[in-house]
């Protein structure tokens, strides 16, 4: 009889298939994103303020790290007592073009709007003026860095969606959604208003703007802008997710992700957009592209066809852009 029969081959072989079957499912079961991944650290406290004694301060845990933020309290009533159905959040630096790109949005899309709120954080001392007169800053207190890996723009995004899930949409049932923006997008806020709650959709918008269908990778490249480490994200792949220019998180998305505790323990990621995608993974929500959430344009300023349009760099094309909706390029405010 040969050493080798027909009877072993053929057991040999099954075995072999066997082992690539529990192979192929091992690798399956590797998860491609960090959704599922959570902080590993206690709560860590890290002001470089940390007085609670402002009547407006307060705190959230995003990410096992507690925020200690102030955002004027009168603003918030005066929307939990109204019908307002979207609130925005703009993230916006506290120093440099910041103050600049506040004013030109203040006299523009958002004129006489108080359901806009602009995301500050770095020293109080260099906002409380700005503050106190506008009453439509949410500051963190947080120092202003924007280096990827460091970078506050998560703390700054998510605390806008912690705060006003819990200060307002708990509070006002007519509030549907939470936008967010940049200070260098022109948001068209009557086609937006129409694209979320007045058109006919397929499918529900839970978490709306220009976004992917996943499988975006992170940049592993030091030299690269959005470099990522192995440490920060291990994984392969990013959820799908929408871009930072405008994106509208549903109540529903919320409801899971703040009111289900999520937001307080995954697993912090510095790129605000791609966190908001692993949150929205994380509670089987699934994104909408809209083709009017315009990333770059080229040629003369316009808003036609489009809702969002980002890197409107300076205020004369930032009235430009309004011109284009309005009709008129806006009030020049002092």
């Amino acid at each position: 009889m040969p050493p080798y029969s027909t009877n072993n081959m053929l057991t040999t072989f099954g075995v072999f298939i066997g082992f690539i079957s529990v192979l192929v499912s091992a690798i399956d079961a590797v998860p491609k994103t960090g959704s599922w991944q959570n902080c590993t650290t206690s709560p860590t406290d890290t002001f470089i303020d940390g007085n609670f004694e402002h009547p407006d301060s307060d705190s959230i845990t995003i990410s096992c790290t507690r925020i200690h933020y102030r955002v004027p309290k009168i603003s918030l009533n005066s929307i939990i007592e109204s019908n307002e159905q979207i609130v925005v959040g703009v993230l916006s630096g506290a120093g440099g073009e910041g103050p600049s790109k506040r004013k030109s949005i203040r006299s523009t899309w958002a004129y006489r709007r108080s359901n806009v709120f602009f995301l500050v954080a770095g020293p109080w001392e260099n906002i409380k003026d700005e503050y106190s007169r506008h009453g439509d800053l949410l500051w963190i207190d947080k120092d202003e860095i924007y280096v990827t890996e460091t970078s506050v723009l998560t703390f700054k995004t998510e605390s806008f969606v912690n705060v006003m899930y819990n200060q307002i949409m708990k509070k006002n049932g007519a509030l549907s959604y939470l936008f967010k923006a940049d200070d260098d997008s022109y948001v068209d806020l009557h086609g937006l208003y129409n694209a979320l709650l007045t058109e006919t959709w397929e499918i529900p918008l839970n978490y709306w703007g220009k976004c992917n269908e996943g499988g975006w990778k992170p940049h592993r490249d030091e030299s690269n802008k959005w470099y990522l480490s192995f440490e920060i994200y291990p994984e392969p792949e990013f959820a799908p997710f929408c871009q930072g220019a405008g994106i509208a998180l549903s109540r529903k998305f919320l409801d899971c992700a703040v009111g289900a505790g999520h937001l307080s323990h995954i697993r912090y990621q510095p790129n605000e957009d791609v966190a908001l995608g692993l949150l929205a993974e994380r509670c089987d929500i699934h994104p909408t592209h809209d083709d009017r959430v315009w990333i770059r344009y080229y040629g003369e300023p316009t808003m036609e066809g489009k809702i969002v349009q980002h890197y409107v760099k300076t205020e004369d094309d930032m009235r430009i852009h309004h011109y284009s909706v309005t009709g008129v390029k806006g009030p020049r405010l002092l």
